[in-house]
């Protein structure tokens, strides 16, 4: 089933809703959805609402709330991934999978060894292009929210934005010691918020 995000927060006993914009085109003239066709659409609340087109018109498309239920598949815990920029496509796999397993922030780092570096006058069109593969990759695996794609940081910013998690990791190839397991802690309660700092090809 189709599924779409909205940020407004939908009341309870609210029985009918109106999609505009991108959202209603593509339903119209991509998906040629008709009156009867059902979609589901999640709401700023995370809660899922299945709908059933009731009218298509130039301007929206109008649904009938048939029933709502909230989102259970985001996890307990916020990660932030760090992803040093990598070369070619690659970074679009790993937002798409990332997204997939339930990471909740993607920031693209510019490391010392990174061979891909990101022009200024690219940023914002990169930036943008990676948050419609987030919300690509939300609506095909059902989050209940779309992750959002920072802008491209500094490896000294980034430093200093990870810092401020529960726990922040950065995995070592030759680490042979000190187990993820045990930076989670065994048994113990899973932090809040965590950030996960990778780094690109050359490490």
């Amino acid at each position: 089933m189709p599924r779409f995000f909205i940020e407004l927060v939908v009341d309870p006993e609210q029985r009918s809703l109106r999609l505009t914009g991108p959202d209603a085109r593509h339903i119209a003239t991509v998906l040629r959805m008709r009156t009867g066709d059902r979609i589901e659409v999640c709401d700023g609340a995370r809660t899922d609402l299945d709908c059933r087109i009731e009218r298509v018109t130039a301007d929206g498309v109008d649904l009938a709330v048939l029933s709502q239920t909230p989102n259970q598949t985001e996890p307990a815990y916020h990660v932030t991934l760090y992803q040093g920029l990598v070369k070619g496509d690659k970074l679009d796999q790993i937002i798409q999978k990332s997204v997939e397993l339930g990471v909740g922030r993607i920031v693209p780092v510019a490391c010392q060894r990174s061979v891909a570096l990101i022009q200024a006058r690219d940023r914002d069109r990169k930036t943008a292009r990676w948050q419609k593969i987030a919300a690509e990759a939300a609506k095909q695996c059902g989050r209940g929210m779309v992750p959002e794609v920072a802008s491209p940081l500094s490896f000294a910013d980034c430093t200093r934005q990870a810092a401020a998690a529960s726990l922040a990791l950065i995995p070592w190839e030759l680490e042979r010691t000190h187990t993820l397991r045990a930076a989670l802690g065994e048994g113990g309660d899973v932090p809040h918020s965590i950030s996960l700092i990778i780094g690109p090809e050359g490490g």
